[in-house]
């Protein structure tokens, strides 16, 4: 009876110790080593955008995120994406703003959610393949479903006019009142 006793504890004791070695390496397989987990998230920072959708433009942030859980531990994005509705009139809500976790390791990027996805946000989550091309100014990311594949560029960076910046396809035409427009547009001087 005593051995018994004696070797409950030793049984549970060894069961919870293989349990923690389980999780630990677990933990090692889903970990991504520093330089490459840093190189990833220098190379895509900022912001990209597209000219179709369903994901109009995404910025990458170095801001530390991980899932409701912790189920993926990555780096915060910010999407403008579509919502698939088309309207006759204005005001329209056919794009929407989305937050959420990305983790890139390699070629391969991962999407996910805070917590609960609407469907349209559902959409574009997932893994893909990313590439980045043309020195880092053009990013292609293909969904493993297939369902998404978009090429993104980095915005233009705008002209000085005055104390402003001029945004993209826009040419500073009176720099002393800080306006700007479109190329061969009516100016007020």
């Amino acid at each position: 009876m005593n051995a018994l006793k004696l070797a409950l504890p030793v049984v549970g004791l060894s069961l919870a110790l293989a349990g923690c070695a389980a999780e630990v390496e677990g933990e090692e397989t889903d970990a991504t080593s520093p330089e490459e987990s840093a190189l990833a998230v220098s190379r895509l920072k900022g912001t990209w955008e597209s000219a179709t959708g369903p994901i109009y433009s995404i910025k990458f942030t170095g801001k530390f995120a991980q899932t409701l859980g912790g189920g993926l531990r990555g780096h915060e994005f910010t999407a403008r994406i579509d919502t698939g509705i088309r309207c006759i009139t204005t005001p329209c809500p056919s794009e929407t703003e989305v937050t959420g976790v990305y983790k890139s390791v390699g070629q391969k990027m991962t999407l996910a959610s805070f917590d609960r996805p609407t469907a349209e946000f559902a959409r574009i989550l997932g893994d893909y393949s990313s590439t980045l091309t043309n020195g880092d100014k053009t990013l292609r990311l293909k969904k493993a479903d297939g369902t998404i594949d978009q090429t993104f560029r980095r915005p233009a960076a705008g002209v000085a006019c005055g104390t402003t910046t001029c945004g993209a396809g826009l040419v500073c035409c009176n720099p002393l009142r800080n306006i700007c427009t479109p190329p061969g547009g009516f100016c007020i001087f």
